[in-house]
């Protein structure tokens, strides 16, 4: 038997060097490394072989008597992830999550403005020298020039553009470079002026020379499939969040005013001032004293919406906390989030609130109904109608039965179908099956010149988690090419 060295995952450089891997025994064990290729020499019946498997294409072939694997074989593509914001945000929060792990398999990179938090968090988990400093925002000449000498200097394989800001910069420096680029827009903005019309105009274009687009939710591939000169590079690769292990017990939340959480960066897309509306019919309706709202985040609007609810007389029952470090833990206390927004991608904080067991009564737009099961984890109102929001406050405030089903509801769905892990583990294959060729693995011409055999391992189509151990075990013997198999 014979199995990878275990620095072989560890190892941040490109090029992994698999050298005279010898073994016995009828059966090989391997290990994923990226979710995409893998290599393994194995000794069916005294006679060393080197095994190739290949994803998506679930197929492996065989090739006998290898048993010294040139040290570039096996190619772990590097990545570079370029976004326009470092700030407070889901959008930077989502680009932390998926690096964080891609880290783990693959040299990863990151391209983005030097502003708290993220600058030093992306630092932490990259590697201070791996990090390019881009402005905020906006286009600049000479940021444009350091971003085409930082992929040349680092041999980046493969480019991922963050929001609208970061594919101005990532997709034409890929073209330039000839690597191949991925974007996820983290929202697509609706066309109803001049200036998001220029906008949809530039997307298309750029979308020519994109190997693959990530929409974060159903709702939101619906909205860009238009901005895509080519539809079938358009890949649905839902956001995903990280699961906490415990959760305390909800009940602790019913004690007191009950607090309902919304997060917002105070823009247009968040509609934070709707949240007055809801605020004020629940004053209309006597119920205003069940409730204290606290409001994450901060922005360009934020003294605005301060005005605004103390010249309404509701400043009392509205506490805003601006910027936090960790935005989780102050949901962890919480009766129930509320969004207000008019769209989103997929929002981050939703996906936050059902890791941490807590429903959500959000507006019925994109994204916010890819996020919330209507009625199982919690309630989606028209956008137009903040009283109707109030309303389903107060209905979830009336019944703790309704509100602990949901509560245990949006957690067991952020489990299920939100974790980083799969979120990570889909977009690997999708850079894998969009841009690299035989997976990202260089076969020595040599060994294409004496294949045994290639057949099918449809066992593996079920997909990979590396939430599990991801091992799988090769079967060979005597008049036997091979099985292969995934433990539950």
């Amino acid at each position: 038997m014979a199995i990878f060295p275990k620095n072989l995952r560890k190892s941040a450089d490109k090029t992994r060097a698999i050298e005279g891997v010898q073994g016995a025994g009828d059966e090989g064990v391997f290990d994923v490394l990226h979710g995409s290729t893998f290599v393994v020499s194995v000794v069916p019946s005294g006679v060393t072989a080197l095994v190739l498997l290949s994803l998506p294409g679930m197929t492996a072939a065989i090739w006998p008597q290898a048993s010294r694997i040139s040290k570039d074989l096996f190619h772990v593509p590097s990545v570079l992830m370029v976004t326009g914001r470092a700030d407070y945000g889901g959008g930077p929060e989502h680009v932390y999550q998926l690096a964080k792990v891609v880290s783990r398999t693959n040299p990863v990179f990151i391209a983005c403005p030097k502003e708290e938090p993220y600058w030093e968090r992306y630092q932490s988990i990259v590697g201070a020298e791996r990090v390019l400093e881009l402005p905020h925002r906006t286009l600049s000449p000479g940021a444009f020039g350091r971003l085409m000498r930082f992929i040349r200097t680092n041999g980046i394989d493969i480019i991922h553009a963050h929001g609208r800001s970061g594919g101005v910069y990532a997709r034409p420096a890929a073209l330039l470079t000839g690597k191949p680029c991925f974007y996820t827009p983290n929202g697509s903005t609706p066309v109803c002026s001049l200036k998001t019309a220029v906008y949809a105009t530039a997307e298309y274009l750029l979308s020519l020379v994109t190997k693959g687009v990530i929409a974060v939710s159903g709702t939101e591939a619906q909205e860009l499939k238009p901005l895509c000169a080519f539809p079938a590079r358009l890949e649905v690769i839902e956001n995903g969040v990280e699961i906490p292990d415990h959760v305390d017990a909800p009940d602790a939340r019913l004690a007191g005013p009950l607090k309902i959480v919304h997060v917002t960066r105070y823009v247009f897309q968040k509609n934070t001032p709707m949240l007055l509306d809801v605020i004020a019919a629940l004053r209309d309706m006597g119920e205003l004293h069940r409730f204290e709202f606290v409001l994450l985040g901060d922005g360009p609007g934020r003294e605005e919406f301060e005005a605004a609810a103390e010249e309404r007389g509701l400043s009392d029952s509205v506490k805003v906390m601006g910027a936090v470090s960790n935005p989780g833990a102050r949901m962890a206390e919480a009766f129930c989030l509320m969004s207000t927004s008019r769209w989103e991608g997929l929002p981050i904080a939703l996906l936050e609130a059902m890791a941490r067991a807590v429903p959500s009564i959000a507006t019925d737009v994109t994204g916010n109904k890819d996020a919330v099961a209507d009625g199982e984890t919690g309630f989606l109102f028209p956008e137009s109608s903040p009283r109707h929001g109030a309303e389903l406050l107060v209905q979830l405030a009336c019944d703790p039965a309704l509100w602990r089903k949901m509560v245990a509801a949006a957690r067991l769905r952020a489990e299920r179908e939100f974790s980083v892990e799969t979120m990570a583990e889909s977009t690997l294959r999708f850079y894998t099956a969009r841009s690299l060729p035989n997976g990202g693995v260089r076969v020595p011409e040599r060994a294409l010149e004496r294949p045994v055999t290639t057949y099918a391992t449809p066992a593996l189509a079920g997909g990979l988690h590396s939430s599990r151990k991801s091992v799988y075990t090769l079967t060979t013997g005597p008049g036997r090419t091979g099985s292969a198999s995934y433990p539950a």
